[in-house]
């Protein structure tokens, strides 16, 4: 035992002679073991308690008790240190039932050296089965607080991780996933990652990011359904491990749509701030050189007899005034100033407005379905400028329900939430999913040519964040469209939000 740690040794044994000799056996074969003696079951029961020990070497007969009650009795004291059971001839059936209870060995007592010269053998081989005991436990436990606390890092990621197999079928996925992707999750043990994703094309990529080697990492930007039916825009870091020699994805997807969004708001942001100062400068220019065009343009009507004549002069008096209200578009576009808001009920602009508009929306065979909602608080803004954001979006919706044999307009206003809101809804053509990102982009339109220059929803953009309001659309192809804005109730203005962008 000379390679073996230090060990403390209890022998329990009423014979004093024969307790003796075990001692001696033991400390012959390594002096380096303390040995305690006991010659009774309370004496076994006071020298435990006072010090634990590393092996208890029991003889099953004892004079107040046997070996198998003294060992459970030091059970209950909570002691789990390994027993050696001493029996005699006969006894062979005890000491297996003491093995059942949980002594490590037995030896069985024989009057001559045969016991003696096996029992510092047997210490050795207990004690070294008891060490591998310990430190199997000890890394049993290791283990144990090692998964629990990686699983107590994966349930509580912002970010969804899943576990998937060759297949791409989803063999776990953390509270994350389920929240990313809502009830889809549920489902994702029977199909596979695949079905989630938008397109052919990313579908293409996740597949090629997923197929790599051990200890390869692969990431990739790609688009996926998440809950409620919303288009997500993902990051997906993807690595291959091996369990059970099993290949196995560990994919962590993080939902970038918000940030990219507000990238996207910023970048948009700016542009309108140095197109507003291009275009005013410009559209000033303009407007100057058109006023001679038209003043000359009229004065030549006037003198000119040949009807010919004066009808190509009306073509380029038609074409100047056209031009003339592009310009005051683009100088509407471009001016910074502070609105002035005041108190008054959104209703009887938004009716006053509608009154300009009435009798083109007639002519033309458009149904106008209004719910107007009753009891609204007054709200605190430009009344000027949201009379003309209301007109910029009905002109929007009469232009895109022209192509329809149906023509219908719904206009809204309600309360929630400390806020006053109206939506302008059509059944016209609606806007591709490809555009919905670029709808309130300045001079972007998906109008012909000549019928409109794409500042509508940019200059309402403008003026509704310097209302501290928010404006949402949402659109389908060949399926409507429906643009809501948000206005704050009475002298609370709301904080300033990024328009959203989303189909349904």
């Amino acid at each position: 035992m000379t390679d073996e740690p230090r060990a403390r040794i209890l022998i329990v044994d009423d014979d004093a002679d024969h307790n003796d000799l075990e001692r001696d056996a033991i400390l012959g074969d390594d002096d380096r073991c303390s040995v305690a003696q006991a010659y009774s079951a309370q004496d076994c029961l006071e020298a435990v308690a006072k010090s634990p020990f590393d092996l208890v070497i029991m003889d099953y007969t004892l004079p107040d008790t046997n070996g198998l009650e003294l060992m459970q009795q030091i059970k209950k004291m909570g002691f789990d240190f390994p027993v050696l059971m001493v029996t005699g001839h006969g006894d062979e059936g005890v000491a297996v039932e003491a093995m059942k209870q949980g002594a490590y060995d037995y030896l069985i007592k024989t009057p001559d050296q045969g016991f003696l010269d096996a029992l510092p053998l047997q210490v050795r081989k207990v004690l070294k089965q008891h060490r591998i005991y310990l430190e199997k436990s000890r890394l049993e436990e290791k283990v144990r607080e090692t998964k629990e606390y990686l699983e107590k890092i994966i349930s509580n990621a912002g970010d969804a991780v899943l576990v998937l197999d060759p297949s791409g079928r989803v063999l776990s996925i953390n509270p994350a996933g389920h929240k990313l992707f809502g009830k889809k999750a549920e489902n994702l043990s029977t199909k596979t990652i695949f079905s989630l994703v938008k397109d052919e094309a990313d579908c293409e990529n996740l597949k090629k990011a997923l197929d790599s080697e051990i200890g390869e990492t692969n990431r990739i930007d790609i688009k996926m359904r998440g809950a409620m039916d919303r288009t997500l825009e993902v990051s997906v870091s993807s690595s291959m491990m091996e369990i059970d020699e099993k290949p196995q994805s560990v994919v962590i997807m993080r939902d970038m749509t918000e940030m990219l969004n507000m990238q996207r708001q910023l970048v948009e942001s700016e542009k309108l701030a140095a197109i507003g100062d291009l275009v005013g400068s410009v559209a000033h220019e303009l407007n100057n050189k058109l006023g001679p065009i038209l003043g000359y343009a009229e004065l030549m009507q006037r003198s000119v007899k040949d009807e010919k004549t004066r009808q190509r002069l009306r073509v380029i008096e038609d074409s100047a005034l056209r031009a003339k209200s592009i310009i005051e578009a683009l100088l509407g576009f471009s001016r910074h100033r502070k609105p002035l808001r005041s108190l008054f009920k959104l209703n009887k602009v938004l009716q006053d407005a509608l009154s300009l508009m009435e009798f083109q929306l007639k002519r033309s065979g458009v149904d106008l379905e209004l719910q107007l909602g009753q009891g609204l608080p007054e709200v605190f803004a430009d009344s000027v400028q949201v009379q003309q954001i209301f007109v910029n979006l009905l002109k929007n919706a009469y232009q895109a329900v022209q192509p329809q044999d149906h023509k219908t307009i719904w206009i809204k206003t309600f309360e929630r939430k400390e806020s006053i809101f109206f939506s302008i809804r059509d059944s016209g053509v609606g806007v591709p999913e490809a555009h919905l990102n670029r709808v309130f982009e300045p001079f972007f339109t998906t109008r012909k040519f000549g019928k409109g220059v794409g500042l509508g929803l940019s200059v309402a953009y403008g003026m509704i964040k310097e209302h501290n309001g928010d404006i949402t659309l949402n659109s389908k192809e060949h399926g409507g469209t429906e643009v809501t804005v948000k206005l704050p109730i009475g002298g609370k203005p709301t904080r300033a939000r990024s328009p959203e962008r989303r189909a349904k």
